[in-house]
Formats: C-alpha cells, sequence, structure tokens
C-alpha cells in the first residue's frame, strides 16, 4: 500500500514547513523538519505546550507525581507533550486526555506502527483529542537511532521540558539537552537519593534546571502573560479528607508526616513515636478514607486529589 492510500486509511496528512499550520514552536528551532505526518489536529493554542518526559520504569512516586503536575498543567490550559513511551510518557498522555486536555504524542515509527503494542488504544484517542506526530513517512520501524531524532521534536513543540524520574543517561535527559539548545526552559522532579532514576533529575537540577514541588513552580517560572489560567488554584494535590470527616489528632499527625513517596511503617513509628498496633489500626482507617495509600512491603504514602 502506497504512503497516500496508507495516510488516507488512518486519516492523516502531511504538513509541511511553509504551511500556516506547521508548530509555531517546532518552526523556531534550528533543524525543524521539513515534512510532519499527523494524525489528528493541531490548533494555534498548542503554542502553550509543556513537554513531560521520564523513565519507562517509574515507581509509584513517579507515577503519581507525574499525574498530579499534569493534572494542573491541563487545568492550567496547557497542551501535554510527549513521546508515549511506555511509563511516565504513558502515564503523562493518559492523565491529559482523562482531564479533558489535550495531548500530542512524538512517535519515532511511521504513523503505521503501533508502538509500543499496548499503546494502540491510547493512539487512536490521542488522534481524535489531540494529535500523534511523526517526522517518519509510514512503514518506518521504531528504530533506537529515531528516537534520538524524536527528542528534539518533543522539547520544540514545547515551551518548557519536565523530567520526571530518569537515569543519568537517557532518552530523557538528550530531550531536556534539546530543550536548552532551542532556548526552552527545562525542569526536574527530585526523588530518592539513593534511586538510580533520580540521578537524572538531579543532575539536571545541579546543572541549573529548575526544582519542582508542584505545578505552580512551573507556572511561575514561565511566561504567563499569553494563557489564561481558568482560577485553577494549583496546590500540593494531596487528597485532603472530606468535609464532615472526623480525624483524629493521630490521624492528622500522620497525614501530615506522609507524602507521595512511600515510607515503610517502621519509619512512621519511629519518627511520630506511636505504638505499632495503634498506627497500623490508624492508617488502616485512612486507607479506608481513600486518604493513604499502602504499596507491596507495608510502604505507606498520601494520595494524590
Amino acid at each position: 500500500m502506497g504512503d497516500i492510500k496508507l495516510l488516507e486509511r488512518l486519516d492523516a496528512r502531511i504538513i509541511t514547513r511553509w504551511e500556516q499550520d506547521y508548530p509555531a514552536n517546532l518552526k523556531d528551532i534550528y533543524d525543524p523538519p521539513a515534512l510532519l505526518f499527523v494524525r489528528g489536529s493541531l490548533f494555534a493554542d498548542d503554542s502553550q505546550a509543556i513537554a513531560m518526559v521520564g523513565t519507562r520504569n517509574p515507581t509509584r512516586y513517579g507515577i503519581e507525581f507525574a499525574k498530579s503536575v499534569t493534572r494542573d498543567l491541563v487545568r492550567a490550559s496547557f497542551t501535554i507533550v510527549s513521546g508515549l513511551a511506555r511509563g511516565i510518557d504513558t502515564v503523562c498522555h493518559q492523565t491529559a486526555l482523562k482531564e479533558g486536555g489535550r495531548s500530542i504524542a512524538v512517535i519515532g515509527c511511521g504513523l503505521d506502527v503501533v508502538y509500543p503494542k499496548e499503546n494502540g488504544a491510547l493512539i487512536d484517542c490521542l488522534a481524535e483529542h489531540g494529535a500523534v506526530i511523526s517526522e517518519f513517512r509510514p512503514g518506518v520501524a521504531p528504530l533506537k537511532t529515531n528516537f534520538f531524532r524524536r527528542n528534539r521534536i518533543v522539547s520544540g513543540l514545547s515551551k518548557a521540558v519536565v523530567v520526571v524520574q530518569a537515569a543519568k543517561k537517557s532518552g530523557s535527559l538528550i530531550t531536556a539537552f534539546h530543550a536548552l539548545d532551542q532556548n526552552r526552559d527545562v525542569f526536574a522532579i527530585p526523588g530518592n537519593i539513593t534511586n538510580e532514576r533520580s540521578r537524572g533529575p538531579h543532575f539536571l537540577i545541579k546543572q541549573g534546571a529548575g526544582l519542582v514541588e508542584s505545578a505552580e513552580d512551573i507556572l511561575s517560572s514561565i511566561s504567563t502573560c499569553d494563557f489564561k489560567r481558568k482560577g485553577v488554584d494549583i496546590q500540593r494535590n494531596l487528597a485532603l479528607p472530606k468535609a464532615g470527616t472526623d480525624l483524629t489528632d493521630l490521624g492528622k499527625r500522620i497525614l501530615d508526616f506522609l507524602d507521595l513517596d512511600p515510607t515503610p511503617i517502621d519509619i512512621i513509628c519511629e519518627n511520630l513515636k506511636i505504638e505499632p498496633g495503634r498506627l497500623s489500626g490508624t492508617l488502616l482507617e485512612l486507607e479506608l478514607l481513600g486518604l493513604v495509600r499502602q504499596s507491596p512491603g507495608k510502604l505507606f504514602s498520601r494520595v494524590t486529589q
């Protein structure tokens, strides 16, 4: 089947660099692709975009933080750009769509190649509520070298790049380096210093990247004069007790101590000086209220809204 027929079957099209609907941000980089193969729609408002990238094997902490930041960026009218890889990329695309926002996936293969295989349904959803973009013609396989080229488009489409968990030598850091070359802002989410997946973000922070504790750190650092905030109050987005919920003083102490990073129960016990049996009972109550999540190994963390 010829390229044109394949594109017609996918309801896709080709946009050249000289056409009006070619993404404005991408046109400004020093090596924009001459052709883009596009499924879905590209709008002028997509210039208000943030790239969210990270490891293919995230921890629960990384997943929850990626969801929280993505959700707030969408509520602040930003389009979310990522690379459709397993892990953080997929989480961010899914969260953006779940929030009713727009998301753009940049892939390292032809539009007719479903990669990774499990993201077939997500690709169709992105094409309906955002866009899937490739500079590679139909039939091109997802070769490793393609993803290095893909990364410059991810950053080029965006005003800033946010790295969520990544090794020091990873595609996510390559995207961050492209962003720096393209005069984009770079942000990184810190993590556990003993976790290999924190080394990439920590390296970027040491080099001057913005440290992200919430989406507000991103929004307050980039220019906000050309988009509407929709009145969103960006906070840490930890779940709060529902109205009428009567928490004990002990329950409040535990909630104040916990964050998104899962903490062993013995560490909670030691720091808060609580008798183990009483602590376990209170944690169970908080879990039933949807305020705390238990992970394998008796690890506990706060839940995001």
